[in-house]
């Protein structure tokens, strides 16, 4: 793959090549830092995929029962928050231009979260709700307090604000909430001093973790990803400013109501707000897709369209579920299990996957490669990632996905069992085109450029 292509460029064609995916520079934090979070992430997404093939029988029946909160955590914990933790201490100096405040809080928080989340999981699986959870717990809400510190740290020393910055400084307001929410609950299973129903909470909980942190991330950095990745220029941005305002002032009137249960049509009317908010995203999206100059969509554009419609699915299938009138059962059990089956799986996993494999290759080019363009052999990006893989896995992912949505609707045991085994064949593809991108790091990383 070394010798397959070859770029011997001067140094203004290296910063032409740079340019359209300006996703590293000097602001940047070691990538050694950075690398930890992406490849823990990584794990966890393939160990999840793993135990839902052993496991899978018990992705059935009402969503609060430990199994179900263990796959749940791993998810949200270890794969989705912990991709974004390293997205954004990699992209938020770049992005802002300014330098991380502190890389050695960044190391201190991986530990911190690393164990605590592996404690979460284990005590949801074994619901052991004592000290063991509440301690972990408490090393995952540090470990948030610290990476928003530290991000707000960062933030403070922006001359300019973009509205990038926006998204992302909602998004850490969110994630607080639902750090000190998600501490309250597990405090609660084992000494119980809510008053009202657990689950009443769980669902704020849910829904502040799900659109106002991870949702918010993504919108934020998709306004700067995806028209770098696809070249598109010259599009309004209106969408996007309406869609900020409209997804804030939604999600939190519905979780002010939820929390007071006030009146069913207040409810309703944030309810259409964030949905209105969210559909005006999708409509930015599709500006900035119209608008590209790269016609045909690569492995990670692939992903991410993909993504995107379980997005648009998922805002319709949220909206049925809040006005509709489903009764308590084992209707509404499928139907919720589908929902969050179709937000981790069709829409958060998805998307990362389709991220990584524009943002991985790009920064392990740039921290390998980039002092040796003009002055000996080097790969060109394309050559970073074995395409033909990489499609395999997209095919199998994406039916895999699909058919866990159809056999949870549907009760389809059999069916849900061959799907959870596409998903993790899938996830076994994208662990190896991973790995093989890192190993270009470690064996070539430490080589002195020839001069």
């Amino acid at each position: 793959m070394m010798t397959k292509t070859i770029l011997k460029e001067d140094d203004s064609s290296r910063e032409k090549m740079m340019g359209p995916t300006n996703i590293a520079s000097r602001m940047a934090p070691p990538f050694g830092m950075v690398i930890k979070y992406f490849v823990a992430s990584i794990l966890s997404f393939v160990i999840l995929a793993g135990m839902l093939v052993v496991f899978g029988d018990a992705v059935q029946g009402h969503h609060f029962q430990p199994k179900l909160l263990a796959f749940t955590h791993i998810a949200t914990l270890g794969w989705i928050t912990m991709i974004i933790f390293g997205a954004m201490f990699q992209l938020v100096p770049v992005v802002l231009e300014v330098k991380l405040f502190s890389h050695r809080l960044g190391e201190i928080q991986f530990w911190m979260y690393l164990v605590g989340s592996i404690g979460l999981v284990v005590g949801f699986w074994t619901f052991n709700v004592g000290i063991h959870m509440t301690a972990s717990a408490l090393l995952v809400t540090g470990a948030m307090l610290l990476f928003i510190g530290n991000i707000l740290a960062t933030m403070a020393k922006v001359s300019q604000w973009n509205l990038t910055g926006l998204y992302l400084l909602a998004a850490l307001v969110y994630l607080a909430a639902t750090a000190v929410a998600g501490l309250l609950l597990t405090i609660n299973l084992g000494y119980p001093f809510i008053s009202r129903i657990h689950l009443d909470y769980l669902k704020i909980h849910a829904h502040i973790g799900f659109i106002g942190w991870v949702v918010m991330v993504i919108m934020g950095v998709g306004l700067k990803l995806i028209p770098m990745f696809s070249l598109s220029h010259g599009y309004s941005m209106l969408p996007a400013k309406i869609a900020f305002v409209l997804v804030n002032i939604g999600l939190m009137g519905v979780s002010i109501e939820w929390l007071l249960t006030g009146e069913r049509w207040l409810l309703g009317t944030y309810v259409a707000i964030l949905v209105a908010g969210l559909l005006s995203f999708l409509v930015q999206l599709g500006l900035v897709i119209s608008h590209r100059m790269r016609r045909l969509f690569d492995l990670g554009m692939k992903f991410s369209i993909v993504a995107f419609a379980y997005f648009f699915a998922s805002i319709c299938f949220g909206a049925i579920l809040a006005f509709g009138d489903v009764e308590e059962g084992e209707l509404k059990d499928a139907l919720v299990l589908t929902y969050g089956a179709m937000i981790m799986l069709g829409f958060f996993s998805t998307l990362i996957i389709g991220q990584m494999y524009k943002i991985v290759p790009f920064l392990v080019w740039f921290h390998t490669f980039s002092d040796r363009v003009g002055k000996e052999q080097v790969p060109m990006l394309k050559d970073m990632v074995n395409e033909r893989l990489g499609e395999i896995q997209f095919y199998l992912f994406t039916v895999g996905v699909f058919g866990v949505l159809l056999s949870l609707i549907f009760s389809q045991g059999t069916m849900l069992q061959i799907s959870f085994d596409l998903v993790f064949v899938s996830s076994l593809l994208f662990l190896f085109n991973m790995s093989s991108i890192f190993y270009l790091k470690v064996r070539y990383g430490n080589k002195k450029a020839s001069a």
